[in-house]
């Protein structure tokens, strides 16, 4: 593997030319993705900010269709989003309704996005709608919107939310919730004209609305009973007098919970509900099916991946300048692990990481009966992640220094050899290399954070794809980047020292073969564990309707839904590792990069407040 090539002053380098390509497609990607947002010029998209009732600081996006005026006011909608998202998850439904003669108020629930803190659970000024009433009186508060013309939307837990204003305000004249069932408090006139959507295969189904078969079960409930005042009422047909706000409907995709946010039926079901309900002006009307808010979301992914993979040809090209040039190394020894010596220690791994429950509840054992931690550490479905990563790679560590020592006794591999040493004959760390090493690790990180916030101010534009991944920080998500990053750094370096040092495959006859190589065995031994756990969940909901991982309060359930964003996590950052330990010969800069980004990551997107129950 002679990466000795990438350095080579007397060859000319493409590491330029690949990391303009990667700029030009994700400066390109964020284009595509606000004109899809602005509905290629007939919507205006702008972020707002305004004040809870409580004083927290809300921000929103705000989606005015370009011809609303004071003198042509159009219906007005409230959207807000799940537990764990921020306002880009709502963007499916929202994009579709602006585009259609509607003004959209798609708001960072507080404790979300860049919205303020919530507080205390126990403080009497807490708000349990997470600042959805301030946010409909501002959006009657705009000049071009209808006041006589307004809805609410949500999704999961902003499904509860939303509802629970409409059902109090008359002057909320239609509601969709998704993901969330209607309560014993409505009634067939409060809240006015629901829909409700909930999919076949939603997990939470149990919590929501306290059946085993929700397709059997819920129209003969009594909850329905007291909103639909028929026999026998059927999904999918819509009941009550739009007119009088007494219409009703529940529909059913066949979808799990976090499809419902993405599921192009449901957006469609939810269009056409509010079509009949507000009355938009008829020329605004597009088809249902005619939707582009998919095209917004790949793009985003497509901008995320370039940004992500611009570092790797930036990184060759810093370390070729003078200063970083002593960082240059290549992979040491002829240590490879294969066969047998390859299946045991991943197969280990998989088994630690199936400790994902157990070693989460102990963490959250100790935060109900020992100490609460949430003070210090506030993103607390992060914490279960963090904790679970970390302590899966510490155990890891404990039983690759006996795997070491055996190796080292029996053919004499030395650290040195496995990227750990900067000497031969013993473990020693170099003061200047590793001071170098942080130095490259923190331009990268900052140019990669700094180039999504810049075209994230811009264009008002994020890296996401079904999932928050990474967005700007706010002052106080900043701080919390510094309180997580020590815990997932300690977790990559001993990653680094497994995937790069114990499992290290093969060489091949290039370094592209070798890095491809190493890349996707890198990736698999992590993934594979992963989905065979999300296998254990979904394959008996799919094909029975049992829900294995539950848990109190379907904890389980929503830290389940967790594994989806840590797979896509992992997919983007192993290789940005795996390319800084074959151009160094250590794990320290792809592990000190790789932690830097994945905490952006989770601090830039978690939620900070208190866990449903």
């Amino acid at each position: 593997m002679n990466t000795n090539r990438l350095f080579d002053s007397g060859r000319r380098s493409l590491s330029p030319l690949i990391f303009t390509v990667c700029l030009v497609i994700l400066i390109g990607a964020v284009v595509i993705a606000s004109l899809a947002q602005r509905s290629f010029g007939d919507a205006e998209v702008t972020n707002v900010a305004y004040y809870n009732i409580n004083g927290i600081p809300i921000r929103a996006k705000l989606m005015r269709p370009v011809d609303a005026s004071q003198t042509n006011p159009m219906p007005g909608i409230v959207y807000i989003h799940g537990y764990q998202n921020n306002r880009e998850t709502s963007d499916a439904y929202c994009i579709e309704l602006a585009r259609r003669g509607f003004v959209v108020l798609e708001i960072d629930a507080i404790g979300r996005g860049n919205s303020g803190i919530p507080g205390d659970l126990n403080d009497p000024d807490f708000d349990q709608t997470y600042g959805g009433k301030t946010s409909v009186q501002y959006l009657k508060s705009l000049p071009f919107v209808d006041t006589k013309k307004i809805g609410m939307m949500g999704h999961s837990l902003g499904a509860e939310m939303v509802y629970t204003i409409a059902l109090k305000d008359p002057s909320v004249n239609a509601l969709v919730i998704s993901g969330f069932a209607y309560k014993a408090d409505a009634s067939t006139t409060m809240p006015k004209n629901m829909l409700m959507i909930f999919g076949k295969y939603d997990e939470f189904r149990k919590r929501m609305t306290g059946t085993r078969d929700f397709e059997k079960e819920w129209m003969s409930s009594s909850r329905t009973r007291r909103v639909i005042a028929v026999e026998n009422p059927k999904l999918g047909k819509t009941y009550g007098d739009f007119e009088k706000g007494t219409a009703r409907r529940v529909y059913m995709p066949k979808i799990t919970h976090l499809q419902q946010s993405h599921s192009s039926a449901a957006v469609a079901e939810a269009l056409e509900w509010m079509q009949t309900a507000l009355k938009p002006l008829q020329t605004y009307w597009i088809s249902s099916n005619r939707q582009i808010w998919p095209i917004k979301e790949w793009a985003t992914l497509i901008a995320m991946l370039a940004c992500f993979a611009s570092l790797l040809p930036l990184g060759v090209m810093l370390l070729r300048t003078s200063f970083f040039q002593s960082l240059q190394s290549p992979v040491s020894g002829t240590y490879a692990c294969t066969g047998k010596a390859y299946i045991k220690p991943a197969v280990l791994n998989g088994v630690l990481m199936w400790l994902y429950f157990p070693i989460i509840f102990v963490l959250f054992g100790v935060h109900v009966y020992l100490v609460k931690i949430d003070k210090a550490f506030p993103l607390m479905m992060t914490n279960g992640i963090v904790w679970w990563f970390l302590w899966i790679n510490i155990i890891g560590f404990l039983f690759f220094r006996r795997w070491f020592k055996k190796q080292n006794r029996e053919s004499g591999l030395t650290l040195y050899e496995l990227g750990l040493s900067y000497r031969e004959n013993r473990f020693a760390l170099d003061t200047t290399y590793i001071g170098k090493t942080v130095l490259l690790a923190a331009i990268l990180f900052l140019f990669a954070y700094l180039l999504e916030h810049t075209l994230e101010s811009i264009f008002i534009v994020d890296f996401r794809f079904i999932f928050p991944f990474a967005s700007d920080l706010t002052a106080h998500r900043t701080m919390l980047w510094a309180t997580y990053f020590p815990f997932l750094l300690i977790g990559f370096l001993l990653l680094g020292i497994f995937l790069h040092g114990q499992l290290r495959r093969p060489l091949k006859s290039t370094w592209l073969r070798t890095f491809i190589s190493w890349s996707i065995y890198n990736i698999l031994v992590l993934i594979i564990p992963l989905i065979l756990f999300l296998m254990v969940q979904y394959v008996p909901l799919f094909n029975t309707g049992a829900i294995p991982f539950v848990g109190p309060g379907g904890m389980f359930i929503a830290f389940t839904h967790n594994l989806f964003h840590i797979i896509g996590v992992l997919i983007m950052v192993i290789p940005i590792s795996t390319w800084f330990y074959q151009l160094t010969g250590k794990i320290y800069l792809g592990a000190i990069l790789s932690a830097a980004l994945v905490t952006w990551m989770f601090v830039s997107s978690q939620v900070i407040a208190p866990i449903p129950v």
